[in-house]
């Protein structure tokens, strides 16, 4: 998102330049029967030597314009590549609402058959309004649905560690506010057979809850914090737009309860 202001603020201050020297230019363009305007020299009038220059010389002026039309479509691509992501995540969701509710897909979670890209779980996070159907696997074609599981850990109906990897800026951003989480706030996770409460701790490995950790620290993410217990951890990219590090938040299973009706 600061790349997509700053491209856009770079565009707009280019195109008001360019616009500026070339009306100033067109000032200054002697009448048809006037005589020539002098040139002024570049340590007193430095305007006035580029205003010369692009009187002078074509190649410049078309260069200027292209470079102002490059620099235009680039920061629409900036911009839109976010709205772009966006729509194809909710096309995606909409598949996986329907995927979620098949009696094929409790078969294959009964067999654990499932397959990366495959609906997993709905995840619902009340405190940032977070309702994402979560995908089997973290690849990058099954993260398109905006959040996925991380094939190695538990599922959410077994002991251990549940752990799911969001996108944070693009692809519908699940975990866009995941930094806002408090103590006490509430998660869950409704499989094809019941819905599964967590709640965030106050903290864990004498860190504050959520905090940032180095990108390849896989042992939070899989490591339960106590054995026997069920958690579940939720990861996404730190700072907002760069993948330097990772966001953690830390929850516990305090409850397990029937579906919800529809």
């Amino acid at each position: 998102m600061v790349v997509a202001l700053v491209a856009g603020v770079l565009i707009v201050l280019l195109v008001a330049w360019q616009a500026a020297v070339l009306t100033a230019a067109k000032a200054r363009q002697p009448a048809a029967a006037a005589p020539a305007v002098p040139v002024v020299p570049f340590r007193k009038d430095p305007q006035g030597w580029i205003i010369n220059a692009l009187r002078r010389k074509k190649w410049l002026r078309r260069t200027l314009s292209l470079g102002s039309l490059g620099a235009f479509v680039f920061a629409i691509g900036v911009l839109g590549y976010p709205f772009y992501t966006n729509l194809v995540q909710s096309r995606i969701q909409d598949r996986l609402n329907h995927q979620l509710a098949s009696p094929e897909l409790r078969d294959k979670y009964l067999a654990g058959h499932l397959q990366e890209g495959d609906s997993l779980t709905r995840i619902k996070i009340p405190a940032i309004d977070v309702d994402v159907v979560v995908v089997e696997g973290t690849g990058a074609d099954a993260l398109r649905a905006g959040a996925g599981h991380y094939t190695e850990t538990a599922l959410p109906c077994t002991d251990g560690t549940v752990g799911i990897a969001g996108h944070r800026t693009t692809y519908g951003r699940p975990f866009n506010r995941l930094g806002e989480m408090h103590e006490g706030d509430i998660v869950y996770l409704d499989t094809p057979f019941a819905r599964y409460e967590y709640k965030a701790v106050g903290s864990f490995d004498s860190q504050p809850n959520p905090h940032p950790v180095s990108p390849d620290n896989f042992h939070v993410v899989g490591a339960p914090p106590s054995p026997n217990d069920a958690w579940l951890t939720l990861t996404t990219c730190h700072p907002k737009g760069s993948a330097k590090q990772r966001l953690i938040l830390r929850l516990v299973l305090t409850n397990k309860l029937p579906l919800p009706k529809s």
